[in-house]
């Protein structure tokens, strides 16, 4: 049985008329899923699950970090499968935990976090991502209980980002 944050990405994608082929696990990482629409491979996709945060762990850099050795990982996985990405590579979140968004996931990319009164602010302490963001063309934000609620374009490769633009109905 697929576990719950991979079949919410599976069923959205599959709504979009894509087929999503999950790719068999082995000691090589990979990721997740192989994508495809009329029988082309378009994208691959990797689903992180980020759990509930128990209340004596709900301080500001655990989060961050767990989102960041994700992508670590992730990046890893589509390298493995994908080295010269001759195809977009997606990461999807699927967020447990109704008292995080995807400003953690912003925050986590950039090291800033957006105050109360917009601003943004420089936070040292976050373990930002900096090599190799270029190998993640699009990360996708699932909340358990209300599907897509926000997306994050990689600006490196513009083809992947009009193609994952048009197949998934994504607007800049």
């Amino acid at each position: 049985m697929a576990k719950p944050g991979e079949a919410i990405v599976k069923q959205y994608l599959e709504e979009r008329g894509l087929t999503v082929v999950k790719i068999k696990e082995s000691d090589i990482k990979t990721a997740d899923f192989a994508v495809s629409l009329g029988g082309k491979l378009v994208f691959y996709l990797e689903e992180k699950t980020l759990e509930l945060t128990p209340p004596e762990f709900q301080s500001i850099d655990p989060f961050y970090n767990t989102i960041a050795n994700h992508i670590h990982e992730a990046i890893k996985q589509f390298k493995s499968v994908n080295p010269d990405r001759e195809v977009p590579n997606v990461l999807s979140f699927t967020n447990m935990d109704p008292a995080k968004d995807i400003n953690y996931l912003f925050s986590t990319l950039t090291g800033h976090v957006i105050t109360a009164s917009g601003k943004l602010r420089w936070i040292n302490k976050i373990k930002h991502i900096k090599d190799d963001m270029h190998y993640i063309d699009l990360y996708l934000w699932f909340d358990h209980d209300r599907g897509l609620s926000g997306y994050i374009w990689e600006e490196e490769n513009s083809t992947h980002q009009e193609m994952l633009s048009e197949i998934l109905g994504l607007q800049d």
